[in-house]
């Protein structure tokens, strides 16, 4: 199944893994390399081409591929687009080594090649839908126990007494962090104007925040299963949420030499942002009644019928940096 061929461009790479990790649905993430806009964009004009119900499309959306004939060829249709798959010569391995550098060394990628060899030797060599799509599936699976085993990235052992915060629990919690830290009130302040200061000070607020919320530990990292339990991110079981965020956690791994906050801040805040920002958005009413926010609020003379998109336009610089 190998071969000698031009390396693929960085566009169909990161497409391929927008499928294999079943990426973030929201729009913030896009300029992440695993966000999958081209994966997206051919799926959208694959569907078109197939003649797939759109009615289909906000289930592949959420990166949901069930084994049906629709569903096999339209995953072949985005490889043959994308070149990481081609019906004579099958997987370019190259893409997965190419996105994991080091993590994916000889040793996995021959056990790659031959798991997928053995899976295509048991369907009919010439149902090229079936041998596309069962390639991919194959081919996550693997991935996704690959990184499950990756030192230093998460755990997804849970906290014995972990129960998840309300939205107005968390921002009590950066307030005591932003209080115990002697930050001067302006931070949090300025947070809800936008402007969000990359600094030692707010790293060590980020870090603050997910100890005591109860989904970080210096020494564990991101704690998945509480994360997940906390999020409850919408379609979206623990196991691929757990593909997901290690994805995203190893692609920012911090070198040894950095401080704990700057580790939190840069690793497990970069990586969790967009799901923390979905779920205060998603609770923005009983967030908008605390203090700070109606201090903000009474500071200005919007008209009555305004007052929702003007709350949500305040709160969401807050909300996007935790």
């Amino acid at each position: 199944m190998e071969r000698d061929r031009r390396p693929v461009v960085a566009v169909a790479a990161a497409a391929l893994l927008g499928f294999c990790t079943i990426a973030s649905m929201f729009q913030s993430t896009d300029a992440h390399v695993f966000s999958g806009k081209a994966f997206r964009k051919a799926q959208q004009d694959c569907l078109q081409f197939l003649g797939i119900s759109e009615f289909r499309l906000s289930q592949y959306n959420k990166y949901v591929y069930p084994p049906d004939r629709d569903t096999m060829c339209l995953i072949r249709c985005i490889g043959i687009t994308l070149d990481f798959w081609d019906d004579t010569l099958g997987f370019n391995l190259s893409c997965v080594e190419q996105q994991f550098g080091p993590l994916v060394d000889a040793s996995f990628k021959k056990q790659l090649n031959e798991t997928i060899a053995n899976k295509l030797d048991l369907i009919d060599p010439l149902d090229n839908c079936s041998r596309a799509y069962y390639a991919f599936r194959t081919m996550r699976a693997q991935l996704r126990q690959l990184l499950n085993l990756a030192p230093g990235t998460s755990t997804t052992t849970p906290s014995v007494v972990f129960q998840p915060l309300t939205a107005v629990q968390i921002v009590n919690v950066l307030s005591d962090c932003a209080r115990d830290l002697h930050l001067p009130a302006a931070y949090l302040t300025a947070m809800t104007k936008g402007m969000l200061v990359d600094c030692p000070e707010v790293h060590c607020l980020i870090r603050c925040a997910a100890i005591r919320s109860g989904v970080y530990s210096d020494d564990g990292g991101a704690q998945l299963d509480n994360l997940h339990r906390q999020l409850d991110p919408l379609g979206e079981d623990l196991s691929s949420f757990t593909m997901r965020q290690n994805l995203c956690l190893q692609r920012h791994q911090q070198p040894a030499c950095a401080d704990k906050c700057t580790r939190a801040y840069r690793q497990f805040f970069t990586c969790l942002r967009p799901d923390y920002e979905r779920f205060f958005i998603k609770n923005i009413e009983s967030v908008m009644q605390l203090p700070l926010f109606q201090l903000e609020s009474c500071a200005k003379s919007t008209p009555a019928e305004s007052n929702a998109m003007a709350n949500m336009d305040a709160i969401r610089p807050l909300l996007t940096s935790f």
